[in-house]
C-alpha cells in the first residue's frame, strides 16, 4: 500500500471515529486530544456530513468540547433523544450553573472543581429530610451520577468526592433556559420546601417522568 493510500484510510477511519463519537455524546479535548485536534481540523467535512441527516456540529474552542443539535424544523427522525428529567436533576442543574456563573464573576476560570460536600450544601434545602445521613447520601450520589451520564459532571482522577463541572453546561443551562426556568422557580421552590420540610412522601422514581427544564442534549460516551 502506498503512502498516499495509507493517509487516505488512516483520515478515513479518524473521519468515521469521530462520526460515530460525535453521534454518542459530547466530545472534549481534555479526554480525547487526538480525535479533538481532528473534529477541529476537519469541521467542514463533518458539518456538511451531519447537515445531510438535519444535525448541527457545534464547536466550542473556548472550552474545547464538540456536540451535535439537531432542530426540530428539520422535519426528520429525532437522531439526538430528549430526555425528560426529574425535579432533583433538574435542580441541581440549575445549581451547578450557578456555580459556574459564580466562579466566572470572582476568577474568570473556565475550570470548575466542586466537592461533594458543596454539591449537598447546594442541594439540601431542595431534597426530602432524609431518615439518616447515608440514606441522604446514597440518594445525593443517584442524582449525581445521573447528571454524571448526560455529561455535564466528571469525577476528578485520584479523588473520591470532587467533581468537575463540563464548561458545556453553559450551551445546555443557558440565559433563555435560565429565563424559562425563574418562570417556574416559585413553582419548584414551593415543591423543595415541601419535600424538604416531610410535607411529602420520599416516592423513589416516581417523579422521574415529570417534565424537566431541560430541552434537548445529548448523552455522554
Amino acid at each position: 500500500m502506498s503512502t498516499v493510500e495509507e493517509m487516505t484510510e488512516r483520515n478515513e477511519e479518524n473521519f468515521s471515529r469521530a462520526a460515530i463519537t460525535l453521534l454518542k455524546g459530547i466530545v472534549s479535548r481534555g479526554r480525547d486530544e487526538v480525535l479533538w485536534q481532528f473534529i477541529v481540523n476537519d469541521r467542514s467535512a463533518l458539518s456538511d456530513y451531519f447537515r445531510r441527516i438535519g444535525l448541527i456540529l457545534i464547536i466550542d474552542e473556548v472550552d474545547e468540547y464538540a456536540y451535535l443539535k439537531q432542530e426540530d424544523a428539520a422535519g426528520l427522525l429525532r437522531l439526538v433523544q430528549r430526555y425528560q428529567l426529574s425535579y432533583p436533576v433538574s435542580m441541581l442543574l440549575v445549581q451547578l450553573r450557578k456555580a459556574l456563573g459564580e466562579q466566572d464573576t470572582a476568577s474568570g476560570d473556565t475550570r470548575l472543581v466542586i466537592s461533594f460536600a458543596d454539591i449537598m450544601r447546594r442541594m439540601e434545602p431542595f431534597l426530602p429530610v432524609p431518615g439518616n445521613e447515608m440514606k441522604f447520601r446514597q440518594s445525593l450520589e443517584h442524582i449525581i451520577g445521573q447528571v454524571m451520564q448526560l455529561g455535564f459532571l466528571q469525577k476528578l482522577k485520584g479523588s473520591e468526592d470532587e467533581y468537575e463541572v463540563r464548561p458545556v453546561l453553559r450551551s445546555f443551562v443557558d440565559a433563555q433556559w435560565l429565563s424559562d426556568f425563574n418562570e417556574k422557580l416559585a413553582e419548584y421552590e414551593a415543591h423543595g420546601q415541601m419535600l424538604h420540610q416531610g410535607a411529602a412522601e420520599d416516592k423513589g422514581d416516581e417523579n422521574e417522568g415529570e417534565e424537566g427544564l431541560l430541552g434537548e442534549f445529548v448523552r455522554n460516551e
